[in-house]
């Protein structure tokens, strides 16, 4: 049986995925690296307050999941924007490589380019270009289109697009039906299965097989 560590659990589909590795045969112990404590408890649960401006050192975990991500919006600025979804993924998968992790899953986004000429788009590719380069035995990285589920934070503009979605999906399909929004627990649920089916290289899951997880 494995450890996992997991970053970015207090989020919607970090919430899902750590309820995923809890109830998961293949992982002993599931560390969480937190802010704040999660309000949950549980026998396999092991909690560690960090703050990840001075984290300088890596934990013995065999398979890292990194499910950080916010908004310009809610971060402030670009700079908070960009340490949130690239300096503090990045320093947990070079920390982890060095530690001895074996496999790294990462939630990146559709679109991820560093010739994009979307600000959020252009941040995600450097971040897989960065994280390619590492060297993991094994890395996978799944690129969702419009994430969609129960957040306990509101985000007025998701929430738009969420709705329109909803109107657009049917109509998507064939090469469009990866612009499809996709439920939060089908990416939960992907990276599981593919941390317990880990092969080695580095993999790129796109959204439309993504969704395939939605009636797991």
């Amino acid at each position: 049986m494995k450890t996992a560590l997991i970053i970015g659990a207090s989020g919607l589909t970090g919430g899902l995925l750590l309820h995923e590795l809890l109830q998961s045969e293949e992982y002993k112990t599931v560390i969480a690296y937190v802010r704040t404590p999660l309000n949950i408890e549980h026998t396999k649960l092991v909690q560690q307050l960090v703050n990840f401006d001075t984290l300088n050192n890596g934990i013995t975990a065999h398979d890292v999941f990194c499910c950080l991500g916010t908004t310009i919006k809610k971060a402030g600025s670009k700079h908070a924007f960009e340490k949130v979804d690239y300096e503090y993924p990045l320093k947990i998968a070079e920390l982890q490589f060095k530690a001895g992790s074996n496999s790294f899953f990462l939630i990146s986004a559709m679109g991820a380019s560093l010739q994009s000429s979307f600000y959020y788009s252009k941040v995600k590719g450097k971040l897989e270009k960065d994280v390619l380069h590492i060297g993991y035995n094994s890395l996978y990285i799944f690129r969702p289109s419009l994430i969609v589920g129960n957040r306990t934070e509101k985000r007025a503009g998701e929430k738009f697009a969420i709705g329109l979605m909803q109107f657009l999906n049917p109509l998507l399909f064939g090469p469009f039906k990866k612009f499809q929004s996709v439920q939060a627990a089908a990416i939960a649920k992907c990276m599981l299965h593919f941390a317990n089916n880990a092969a080695k290289e580095n993999h790129t899951i796109l959204s439309d097989e993504i969704k395939t997880f939605e009636n797991f």
